[in-house]
């Protein structure tokens, strides 16, 4: 059996919706400890909601055999681990998020060699700021540990900060303003190198990244099923597109008529089926997808 770390907090509402749409629904049995079982199998002895910067400690020294964290982390520690999966999702949805720089909004600087000598930096990121501070020339500024809300950092003494950004609107309400961008940062599925090579773990390991993606990537698409005659077939054939392209039958005892079927974008579905109702097409089903195994 194997055994998964991943993040609690602000990302474990969508790391347990991950898992329950790839049929991997997560019961926390020990909520102190935050550690649980998967019902549904019997080759994952242990999953448990830990914090984000601590995992990547966890797999690199032999707790975990597999983990989800943030880039961002795993560059903060510097460590390298084999990344079997990267996801482009975040705590509001399907996007990385910025590791960035940032200062008050009244400020006047705009650049790093613009920041006073030996001023405050208040970060979680400790041990990535003061390595990126060496290298863009900047050893003086002094890095100040921040346990949470970074941004109100500067209201008690720090003259930037360096946090992470997903949608821009905590800078904004907090009145600050990004000056430089560190790094992007996904989300990724990692993996002990010790249980990667392990032959009678390594294969539930790829099982379980396969999984994740296939939830992953049907999360993106629907199910379109449409019903129409032979006149605008071509037609709504281009429109639909798909994976492949639209599969297509005759419907029984409807001489002329025709049901397509078509796995499509979840970001186009409204101007797929606006077209498609512009061409005549009739009986429109749009269905989500659990999972898409390709």
């Amino acid at each position: 059996m194997i055994k998964i770390v991943v993040p609690d907090g602000s990302m474990q509402e969508v790391i347990i919706n991950l898992f329950t749409r790839a049929g991997l629904s997560i019961v926390v049995e020990k909520r102190r400890t935050k550690e649980g079982r998967i019902t549904e199998v019997d080759w994952v002895g242990l999953i448990a909601f830990q914090r984000p910067q601590e995992i990547p400690h966890y797999i690199m020294h032999d707790h975990f055999d597999v983990g989800i964290v943030g880039e961002d982390w795993l560059a903060n520690w510097d460590y390298d681990l084999p990344v079997l999966l990267s996801l482009p999702i975040g705590r509001n949805g399907n996007k990385s998020v910025k590791l960035v720089l940032a200062v008050s909004e009244n400020s006047p600087y705009q650049q790093i060699n613009d920041l006073p000598q030996g001023c405050e930096l208040a970060t979680e990121y400790v041990q990535l700021a003061q390595r990126w501070l060496g290298k863009n020339g900047r050893p003086d500024i002094v890095v100040v540990p921040s346990f949470g809300n970074t941004e109100h950092k500067i209201r008690f003494g720090a003259t930037a900060i360096i946090d992470v950004s997903e949608t821009g609107e905590s800078l904004k309400e907090n009145q600050l303003r990004v000056i430089c961008q560190i790094m992007e940062s996904n989300t990724v599925i990692v993996a002990n190198p010790k249980s990667l090579a392990d032959k009678a773990k390594q294969p539930y390991i790829d099982f379980f990244v396969r999984l994740i993606h296939g939830a992953h990537q049907a999360s993106q698409y629907v199910m379109l099923t449409v019903n129409l005659s032979e006149q605008v077939l071509e037609e709504a054939s281009r429109i639909m597109g798909g994976l492949k392209g639209p599969s297509c039958s005759p419907l029984l005892g409807k001489e002329g008529w025709f049901a397509l079927q078509s796995v499509v974008p979840k970001k186009d579905e409204q101007k797929i089926t606006f077209d498609l109702l512009r061409i005549g097409v009739m009986d429109i089903v749009i269905i989500d997808i659990p999972m898409i195994m390709t």
